[in-house]
């Protein structure tokens, strides 16, 4: 019974300090990931470089310019599966590592309760409740010790395993931001061009229309103002990404010091607010 009683006295210091010390390991690089995969799984950009043949076809002149634009809708309309997929592996690499910090993600107190159920007091032999719930204690205590290590193995092997290939991947998403930028730039090129080259000779004969095409002109010019906000922000959020899993790639045995932790915060936070401009954005 003395032994029921200290390990019931000991082993809530000892599974404290145990979840104190995996929280400190993982829930920053649990944060870290999710806000990332958030970010990753932002896909307008992508898609509105998909549609741009439908939104300046009308001011495209026929001929050759015309059928060029066509065959670079068919071209951009066939790739887009694959520009998706790249968000969607990254995202589900990112999803993955968060899911591996989580808290739940190796508990088994599901199976311990179970083992325990099959205990029963029995008063007449020495074996009352406490010492039940004592033997339970420890079996649990045992699990987390085991899980932890293993959780904390698995988290950092697949970071180091990932990283190269994930920077890689990083770095290609900048690749498309830039090719939608310039693609949007060319199209905002064509299109207040069109309105540059028209609205003096509407002015000379209609003034109704001449109203409608200035307004609709400065529309134009301030979605392509907003869209070119999104693909800087955007740029920001990859590489604050890539930034923050270099950090824990650099630091992957020191994940517990508070400095590594606060840098890792800071840039979880940058991507939090990245991922929050392009929702406003998008609003």
């Amino acid at each position: 019974m003395n032994i029921a009683l200290k390990f019931e006295r000991v082993l809530p210091i000892l599974l404290m300090t145990l979840a104190l010390s995996a929280c400190t390991n993982l829930k920053d690089i649990k944060s870290y990931a999710n806000e990332s995969a958030k970010l990753t799984a932002y896909t307008d950009l992508t898609t509105r470089f998909r549609d741009t043949y439908e939104r300046e076809q009308a001011y495209l002149p026929d001929g050759v310019v015309q059928q060029q634009a066509q065959d670079n809708d068919k071209k951009r309309k066939a790739a887009y599966n694959d520009l998706i997929q790249v968000h969607q592996q990254i995202t589900l690499y990112l999803h993955t590592l968060a899911i591996l910090a989580g808290e739940d993600t190796f508990d088994l107190s599901h199976n311990i309760n179970a083992v325990g159920a099959g205990i029963k007091a029995n008063p007449e032999f020495g074996v009352d409740a406490k010492l039940v719930d004592a033997i339970n204690k420890i079996t649990l205590g045992i699990s987390k010790v085991a899980t932890a290590s293993y959780q904390k193995i698995a988290v950092k092997t697949l970071i180091k395993e990932s990283d190269a290939d994930l920077q890689t991947s990083l770095q290609g998403l900048l690749t498309l931001i830039h090719v939608y930028e310039k693609t949007n730039d060319n199209e905002k090129k064509t299109v207040l061009g069109f309105f540059e080259m028209e609205i003096p000779f509407a002015a000379k004969k209609d003034k109704l229309l001449t109203a409608l095409a200035r307004a609709n002109a400065q529309a134009r010019s301030s979605e392509y103002n907003r869209v070119q906000e999104k693909y800087a922000e955007a740029e920001k959020g990859i590489k604050s990404i890539a930034e923050g899993h270099k950090k824990l790639l650099e630091n992957i045995d020191n994940l517990s010091k508070s400095e590594v932790r606060s840098q890792i915060r800071r840039i979880t936070q940058d991507i939090k607010s990245v991922s929050e401009q392009l929702q406003i954005a998008a609003n």
